[in-house]
């Protein structure tokens, strides 16, 4: 299967400088150690910020939960209720390494928009191959 598409490229781009390249391991390993460090090393504050208060807040719910639970063995909604914030907590801790890992990889991808030049315009096609 063959297509042809046409790209409009226009204008220039905002490109990052190579000391900003962030290294996906490290923001992986920080987030791994705490949750929301890895977006703090991608400078991404306020989403370090929501996360690591999502998963103390799961966590802190689990642990309420688990103390009804010991004081009433009997208590099999706070047992749930303790199992599903438990699962709560472990998604919003890999979510916060996946999103690390992520953001470290477009760091250096460029962020300023292509912008719309009518008089240096070109229009250019681009021949996709699939087999």
């Amino acid at each position: 299967m063959c297509l042809l598409i046409p790209v409009m490229l226009t204008g220039q781009e905002n490109v990052k400088g190579v000391d900003l390249y962030k290294n996906p391991r490290t923001a992986v390993l920080c987030s791994a150690l705490f949750p929301g460090a890895g977006q703090m090393y991608n400078g991404k504050w306020l989403k370090a910020g929501i996360l690591s208060g999502l998963e103390g807040y799961t966590l802190y719910r689990a642990h309420t939960f688990h103390e009804e639970y010991q004081q009433d063995l009997t208590d099999k909604d706070a047992q749930i209720n303790r199992n599903k914030h438990l699962w709560y907590a472990a998604g919003v801790y890999v979510y916060a390494m996946l999103d690390a890992y992520v953001d470290a990889h477009l760091s250096s991808f460029p962020e300023g928009n292509l912008v719309f030049d009518p008089v240096n315009r070109s229009l250019q096609f681009a021949l996709i191959l699939e087999f």
